[in-house]
């Protein structure tokens, strides 16, 4: 059985006596890169009512990938070796062994965003002579604790009392505040108010700690995480010519020998002109009444 022949030459389809083909009633757009013109009005018949414009990124998904190039990453590892001071009896809360790790000055006109602060401590492994590994999170925290300050200033409202203190024997919800200034109230009038003079003398002592070398309660313990809920986004901001300041407080004598001590940052630096307008876009929509987050009138 013969096959259907599916192609005609042209002197076949002459003989047909088809019309020519026609070109189409409107003009093909050019599929080259230039100037974007709205496409042509549909064919008759081609029963397309859609208004909506196909946007198609160019690149794909590389286009949330790229980074313009005046945003800079920024990482700077500080490395510390330890001092005969830091292993000695005399080494209190009240008299902390303190030291800088590292420090770092915002250039001109440009701010930095940290993303990332790991503290870590390193031992000898035993191995290989020279060879060290890092202790395990949280190693030390009763021992020593790292601060980070913008400008002498602890962002955030942190409270850490990695210096254990005693049970209160009253709730501190609910203990009476000492009044700045007077003297300590008597035992009967404090036992009357349902304050104990023990558990206010504690109170005081959790949030002095580390007081002498100017960190207080604000030490951060020993993790490989930065502080703050780890479900929620994360940003430190330096703003042009502030100075990031990293410290490391050892409150008690550290028992065990070690190698170094260490601290990472990491994130960005970017004009301070496209932070400010990144933050100022951030802000919640407001109307024409000059609402939160309005820098003038009018709607944004």
């Amino acid at each position: 059985m013969n096959q259907p022949r599916l192609h005609l030459d042209p002197r076949q389809m002459a003989g047909l006596g088809l019309p020519p083909v026609q070109p189409p009633a409107q003009p093909a757009p050019y599929l080259r890169p230039g100037q974007y013109s709205p496409p042509p009005a549909p064919y008759p018949g081609e029963g397309s009512t859609c208004g909506a414009d196909r946007v198609h990124l160019a690149g794909g998904a590389l286009n949330s990938l790229l980074v313009n190039p005046e945003v800079v990453p920024f990482e700077q590892l500080y490395r510390r070796l330890p001092e005969e001071g830091m292993f000695l009896d005399d080494v209190t809360p009240e008299s902390p062994f303190s030291f800088e790790l590292g420090a770092f000055r915002v250039p001109s006109n440009f701010s930095l965003l940290l993303f990332d602060l790991r503290p870590d401590i390193y031992r000898f492994s035993g191995v290989d002579a020279g060879d060290t590994v890092p202790v395990e999170a949280r190693r030390f925290s009763s021992i020593m604790g790292f601060q980070i300050t913008v400008d002498q200033r602890q962002p955030g409202n942190l409270l850490y009392q990695l210096d254990p203190v005693p049970i209160q024997t009253y709730t501190q919800a609910f203990t009476t505040p000492a009044i700045p200034g007077s003297a300590e109230l008597p035992p009967s009038i404090a036992a009357a108010l349902g304050a104990s003079q023990g558990s206010r003398f504690n109170i005081a002592g959790a949030t002095s700690f580390a007081s002498a070398s100017g960190a207080g309660d604000s030490l951060l313990p020993q993790r490989p995480t930065r502080y703050g809920p780890l479900s929620v986004p994360f940003t430190l901001y330096a703003r042009s010519g502030q100075t990031v300041q990293i410290r490391c407080v050892i409150f008690n004598p550290i028992p065990s020998p070690i190698a170094f001590i260490e601290y990472d940052i990491a994130g960005m630096l970017m004009p301070e002109l496209y932070l400010n307008t990144l933050t100022e876009c951030m802000k919640p929509l407001s109307n024409a009444s000059l609402g939160p987050g309005s820098l003038g009138p009018g709607p944004r």
